[in-house]
């Protein structure tokens, strides 16, 4: 089942997107503003993004830049506006498609699935790592720790399996930063700290968990398994 962030400030268009998407069998998480949406990026991992580009908090074309710092996912823009400069100012912000309201739902339809299958020509070509008692799934968001289940936020999730994928090596924070988010800030060994904090809370590594994930003073990190 994908994942479809819809992010529609006109509640009547949402509430019609949404029930059509979910009839065709997608799982749709929905915002109205670029404030919900960011949070929503944080809480789960779109698999496409429908993004209307003007929003009572700010411009969607603007918020589609900052979006492309943290998720690939094919982006939709929804708008009224069929202006030629408007179209490729939508391209340049890093949009992938561009549908002028209103729209016929099955149009809509056909380009979700095209964006879809071309996302999924560039996924990654080993996306499950599975190690003793360890187990991580970057399609379904889900961990598997010594027998237990869990859900990630993306960004702990794509750390995790930075860190698995380097098992026993040391990574510095500067290229966990560069790898996920995709560039590199002066508060990026902070930032990096406090996911693996957050990440490592979420599985309960501190509580006689079969890996852990070291670290330096030199803000490295290395996931290694733990012999009692």
């Amino acid at each position: 089942m994908a994942h479809i962030l819809l992010v529609e400030d006109d509640s009547d268009i949402m509430q019609i997107n949404r029930t059509f998407l979910e009839g065709e069998g997608y799982s749709v998480h929905c915002a109205n503003t670029i404030q919900q949406a960011a949070f929503q990026l944080e809480e789960c991992v779109p698999d496409l993004v429908l993004l209307d580009v003007m929003l009572p908090d700010g411009n969607g074309m603007d918020f589609c830049r900052i979006l492309r710092q943290k998720t690939q996912a094919p982006v939709i823009f929804l708008t009224a506006r069929d202006e030629n400069d408007s179209v490729i100012m939508g391209f340049r912000s890093g949009g992938d498609d561009y549908i002028t309201k209103p729209y016929d739902l099955n149009v809509l339809k056909a380009r979700i699935e095209t964006q879809l299958r071309r996302s999924n020509t560039h996924a990654p070509q080993h996306p499950r790592i599975e190690m003793p008692n360890l187990t991580i799934d970057l399609f379904s968001g889900t961990v598997v720790l010594d027998g237990s289940e869990y859900s990630l936020p993306q960004r702990e999730l794509q750390i995790l399996y930075l860190l698995a994928s380097n098992a026993g090596s040391r990574i510095s924070y500067r290229e966990i930063y560069q790898t996920i988010y995709g560039c590199d800030v002066d508060d990026s060994k902070n930032t990096i700290r406090v996911n693996i904090s957050r990440l490592k809370k979420h599985l309960n590594m501190d509580d006689m968990s079969t890996y852990e994930i070291a670290s330096t003073s030199e803000g490295e990190y290395v996931l290694r398994r733990v012999i009692f």
